[in-house]
């Protein structure tokens, strides 16, 4: 019930209007027979055309429900021919009185107050005048009419009464929504008051002028002021920059959020996070409300995150990720303004053996010493990162002239060969440098990075301490290495992996061993060069199935010669670092041993220097297995590598073999000839057995004879020959 007489005020067939124009038709057509033969002719012409006014609006409201329209229409009509029927009846008798009171309340029910007054107006000027100026009559044309009196009557009250609870509904609801419309002013009141007073964020209430009308707590304590001491000031006068400047900037944006950086008028730096709103007070007045939340922590965890990322931990040098954000940003740059720049890749030489021989401590010093020197040769527009382990990364800007960027590389080289102080040692390493050009050699960073690595590979290779440009047969020498790092793992299956024995001869020239010496004999690429495989190898842990292969047929050899009667020669196997590091690696010689029934006596184990920069107890304890069970174990092309007196005197090796370095020019070299007598002499003191490799001239053997040197191989005597033309040297 309430819901119907609040929604009749407005809502389509049953409504007000809609009422009060079917009644209103109603009664003028009840009457209108009646009272046709006295009523004059205007007067029921008004009437006739109020009447039709009235259904035409009934009909247009239902169809397009304008009720403020429809209202003012019906109630005009409705005044107008009331006024013309008080003229015709000659005064306002209680049945007028009754419609015309109900023009200025059905005004209000359907146009609001406005309208109310405005009818309610009219309706007083016409009663004024017809009081003011009557047509007084003996009797009304209607005065014996029940009927009429009864039905306009009734009516009237009925539309009277329903305006009236529609009345009574509206304003019930209008004052309960008055009613929660307070309640809600009242939440958010106390609301605001408690964000206000927060103590998690600054908060101030500012004028158009960015004159602090309210502060809280938090913001006097965040900006350094006593309590109360903002209120007045204005947002330019407690930091810097500028809070109201920025805030006008966004004067017509409801609501603005910013992170700023911002100094306080005592000299505090903090990060703050901004936010504020416009507000209008009772008199629309603008006010700025404004609320800083300091985020000083949070952007020192960014900023310390942000430096971990993209900064190298050693050296404080940027890092790799650093290295390929500034490269696309320096293509950016150069496809713009068509510049020129250089990436470096810089590898260290002899690091490793740092690393591997001090420990990391020592090498961490080092690649902290190489950035700091890298860094002061360098421009201030150009970048020097460490990319990797003890790779180094330079980008240098507008490098066109070739004559001047090479000038640079040359100092370079230069400062980094200078000794490096550690703890009262000194060490020192070199650099390999590889260069990438763009646009030239790529304009992606991966490319530049990719161009300038292999550049790098190539010139270490070429000679350590060298420096390459790019150029695309460098792409060349990485496919091939890659095909063989994969082609290597199907070698063994397919047959393609061979040995070669090059003899060992004593002082009587008599051969006494052969040492083992593998080839790999590509399908499609021809003979590979063990220089070539055997780091390969190493570096994807193949050697170890490769030496377990050569292992066996090493000594499936030896078994075939000691079955045709060679029952002393000796067979020396060359062993990687990865396999004496290896738990295995006693019991795999074992088990070879037992298979072919050989003595351990006739094995001999050689091993280069890189063992002394791994495991030592684990190399000392696999040594001295091999020593209880017979085995020899030799150092290989020593005096190259990474051997000291300290290592020989910890470890049970039984032979060293002198490189053919040291044997190459001790014809003419009066130093190398007497390096290799200390070597001789050394070894002797120390109960160690020599043999001389690389001997390619008589001279050769007959000087390392006369220092008395053990045993003896090279090309001079025999190259590396295959199994049966050994068989065909042993017995000619």
């Amino acid at each position: 019930m309430k819901n119907f007489f609040i929604t009749i005020r407005t809502s389509g067939w049953v409504s007000i209007v809609s009422i009060a124009s079917l009644i209103y038709l109603i009664v003028l057509a009840s009457t209108v027979f009646d009272f046709y033969d006295i009523i004059p002719q205007w007067v029921l012409i008004v009437q006739a055309i109020g009447a039709c006014i009235i259904a035409i609006n009934f009909v247009a409201y239902i169809k397009l429900g304008h009720v403020n329209f429809a209202a003012s229409v019906l109630l005009f009509c409705i005044f107008c021919i009331h006024m013309a029927n008080v003229n015709f009846a000659g005064s306002i008798d209680t049945p007028h009185y009754g419609w015309i009171l109900l023009i200025p309340i059905l005004a209000g029910a359907t146009l609001g107050w406005k309208g109310q007054v405005a009818f309610g107006l009219i309706t007083i000027v016409g009663t004024v005048y017809y009081a003011l100026f009557p047509v007084i009559l003996e009797k009304t044309p209607y005065d014996d009419n029940i009927e009429y009196l009864l039905l306009t009557r009734v009516l009237s009250l009925a539309v009277f009464t329903a305006i009236m609870l529609s009345y009574h509904f509206v304003l019930k609801e209008k004052i309960e929504q008055l009613q929660l419309t307070l309640k809600k002013a009242s939440f958010e009141s106390d609301l605001f008051l408690g964000v206000f007073n927060t103590q998690s964020q600054s908060v101030f209430l500012c004028d158009e002028d960015g004159k602090i009308i309210r502060a809280n707590k938090k913001g006097h304590e965040t900006f350094g002021y006593d309590e109360s001491k903002l209120i007045g000031r204005s947002l330019s006068d407690i930091c810097i920059p500028d809070i109201h400047r920025l805030s006008k900037e966004h004067k017509h944006s409801a609501k603005e959020e910013r992170e700023l950086k911002v100094t306080t008028h005592d000299g505090k730096t903090l990060w703050v996070e901004l936010s504020s709103i416009n507000v209008n007070d009772q008199f629309n007045k603008q006010f700025r409300l404004l609320s800083f939340n300091d985020i000083t922590g949070r952007k020192n965890h960014e900023s310390q995150l942000s430096y971990l990322a993209h900064y190298d931990y050693l050296t404080k040098l940027p890092n790799r990720l650093f290295v390929q954000d500034r490269l696309g940003e320096m293509i950016s740059g150069g496809q713009r303004y068509q510049r020129e720049f250089a990436v470096v890749f810089v590898d260290l030489d002899k690091f490793k053996h740092i690393n591997d021989m001090k420990g990391h401590e020592a090498g961490d010093a080092v690649l902290i010493e190489v950035g700091a020197r890298l860094k002061s040769m360098i421009r201030r527009c150009d970048i020097v990162a460490r990319f990797g382990g003890d790779e180094f990364v330079l980008l240098l800007n507008e490098v066109s002239q070739s004559e001047v960027f090479i000038h640079l590389l040359d100092k370079l080289k230069v400062a980094i060969n200078q000794p490096i102080v550690v703890n009262a040692q000194e060490y020192f390493v070199g650099a390999s440098f590889g260069i990438s050009m763009y646009p030239k050699d790529g304009n992606t960073a991966s490319d530049l990075l990719r161009k300038a690595d292999t550049a790098m590979f190539k010139a270490k290779k070429a000679k350590k301490g060298a420096y390459e440009f790019y150029s695309v047969h460098h792409d060349d020498s990485v496919k091939r290495l890659i095909r063989l790092g994969s082609d290597l793992n199907y070698a063994i299956e397919r047959n393609e992996l061979t040995l070669m024995y090059q003899p060992i001869y004593n002082q009587q020239d008599e051969i006494t061993g052969v040492e083992a010496l593998i080839r790999w004999q590509h399908s499609e690429l021809g003979c590979v060069s063990p220089d070539e495989f055997i780091p390969i190898s190493e570096d994807n842990g193949l050697i170890v199935p490769i030496g377990l292969w050569v292992l066996d047929s090493a000594c499936a050899m030896l078994k075939k010669l000691h079955d045709l009667g060679y029952e002393s020669m000796t067979m020396s196997v060359n062993v990687s670092y990865r396999q004496i590091n290896s738990d295995d690696l006693v019991n795999e010689v074992k088990n070879v041993l037992s298979r072919y029934s050989i003595e351990g006596k006739y094995l001999g184990l050689e091993l280069t220097e890189r063992v002394f920069a791994d495991d030592l107890s684990l190399v000392q304890s696999n040594i001295e297995q091999f020593s209880a069970l017979g085995i020899e174990t030799a150092i290989d092309d020593f005096g190259v590598g990474y051997s000291s007196l300290s290592y020989l005197k910890k470890t049970d090796f039984s032979t060293l073999k002198i490189d053919r370095s040291f044997i190459r020019d001790i014809e003419k070299s009066s130093s190398a000839r007497k390096l290799c007598e200390a070597i001789v002499a050394m070894a002797k003191s120390l109960g160690l057995k020599t043999t001389a490799e690389g001997i390619e001239k008589p001279q050769h053997l007959r000087m390392l004879k006369s220092m008395g040197v053990d045993r003896y191989q090279g090309f001079y005597m025999s190259k590396p020959i295959t199994p049966r033309e050994l068989e065909s040297l042993l017995n000619p």
